[in-house]
Formats: C-alpha cells, structure tokens, sequence
C-alpha cells in the first residue's frame, strides 16, 4: 500500500506542475515583460498579490488548527517559522551563494520582504482596490476552513507550497527587465524557490498519512485542484488587468470605498 500511496503522490505532483496555474499565459507575459506598460502591470500584481501574501500566515495557521496529532502540526510550525524569517544556516549560506545578503532576510517576515517589493515597484503607481486578491484569499480561505482536512492539507501542500518553486522564477526573471530593481528589494521570490523545497517534501509526507483510503485520496486531489484553480482564475484576472491596463485601475479607485474591509481568518 505504501508504494502504491507514493505512485499515486507522484501522479499528483505532475499533474499540479502541469496545471495552468503553473504555466499561466500572465506568467509566460510577465516574464518576458511582454505586458501592456509593464511597470504599471508589476506595481498592479504586487498590490493585489500583496493581499494574499500578507494573510498567507492566517491560512497556515489556519491548516495548523484542523490538524490532530503532533507531528503534522509540527511540519506546518516549521513553515510557520521560516514566514517569520527564522531559517537554518544551511539555508542562509545557500542564500548567500545566490547573491542574497544574511542581513536582507535574517529574523525579517516574508510579508516584511513582500511589502519592500511593493514598495519599490508602486512608488508611481495608483493605488488600487485589491479585488483580485481578496476573491482569491476569501475563496482559498474557505476550502482550508470549511473543506475536509485532506482538503485543506491538498490545497496548501500540492495546491500551493508544491508549485510556487515552479511559479517564482517567471516573476523573478521578468523583475529583471526592471533596470533599477535590485535583487535586495525582490528578493521575496528568489528566497521561496531557494528553500521551500524542504517543505513541500515534509507536507507531502503528510499528505501520505491521509492516503490511505480511496476517500482520503480523492479528497487530497480535491484540495489541490481547488487551490490550483483558483491561483489560476486569479491569474486571469491580473491578465485581464495588465490588458486593460491603467484606465481599469482608475475604476477600481472608483469603487474601492465599497471594498475597504480587511478580510483575515480568526
């Protein structure tokens, strides 16, 4: 049963490394800064991916408090550390063979690092309603709440950790096409795909623990795809945004006085 449990991961693994999600036209676009006003289109995505990567916190915790037994809440903990800017120093001294400073990530959150990118890249660009990222986080939220926890722990691990190595450097190479971004200010996305690796193993290995029966297996599935389609429908968005460029972003101010609540998991 054992190895039948790791093919069928497997079979998963490749199908989430598969999905649009990971190899969304935005993301193709984006990396070759092939974007209507690509400095607009940058200062857009980090307004509204900012929204879910602050409250990515919220949603760990989150799975952590449908999980019973100790040794899975202490894989999510781990993770939870490391969003905290706590890293190994093998980890620190992969970082620095990068090209990534110590004292650019050491003991600094993730949202901290997050919000020195979006800092960098909106400095001309209007503030918009966060729309995009709200949706996703609202809709997200609910499967790791709501849903079974083989639904949640298939939605966090294979639907997001398990891909963003994958999804990170098509941001980070169309960054590049930003002459005067430096690597200390977007040095957000280069750190997951450097060192989230660890993670996703430890959470698959969780995975496996909720595979044993055909349920447990299809609702891990279930998860994945849902947090996958939804990464993607978000992806759309932002293409539909980049396409429609600033005058959609000037609607968006029109109605942010409807959309100024902050939306977080108690």
């Amino acid at each position: 049963m054992s190895f039948q449990k790791t093919a069928w991961l497997k079979q998963l693994s490749e199908e989430a490394l598969s999905h649009r999600a990971v190899h969304h036209p935005y993301l193709l676009r984006f990396a070759n800064g092939d974007l209507p006003n690509f400095k607009h289109a940058v200062g857009d995505f980090a307004q509204q991916y900012g929204f879910y990567s602050s409250r990515f916190i919220n949603m760990l915790a989150a799975v952590i408090s449908r999980l019973t037994l100790k040794r899975h809440r202490s894989v999510l903990l781990e993770n939870l550390k490391e969003e905290s800017g706590h890293y190994e120093e093998s980890e620190l001294r992969e970082l620095e063979q990068y090209g990534i400073k110590k004292n650019w990530v050491d003991n600094i959150s993730h949202t901290e690092l997050f919000e020195r990118f979006k800092s960098h890249v909106t400095q001309d660009i209007p503030e918009s309603c966060q729309s995009e990222g709200i949706v996703w986080y609202e809709m997200l939220s609910d499967v790791l709440l709501h849903g079974s926890t083989e639904e949640a722990i298939g939605a966090i691990g294979m639907g997001t950790e398990h891909i963003v190595s994958s999804i990170y450097p098509y941001i980070e190479k169309g960054l590049k096409n930003l002459q005067s971004l430096k690597l200390e200010e977007y040095c957000f996305f280069p750190v997951h795909t450097l060192v989230d690796d660890s993670h996703t193993e430890n959470l698959n290995q969780v995975a496996l623990d909720f595979a044993d029966t055909e349920e447990g297996r299809r609702r891990l599935r279930h998860g994945a795809i849902k947090a996958l389609n939804l990464r993607a429908a978000f992806w759309d968005g932002l293409l539909d945004r980049a396409m429609k460029g600033s005058e959609y972003i000037s609607m968006d101010n029109v109605q942010k006085g409807m959309n100024n609540e902050s939306y977080y998991i108690n």
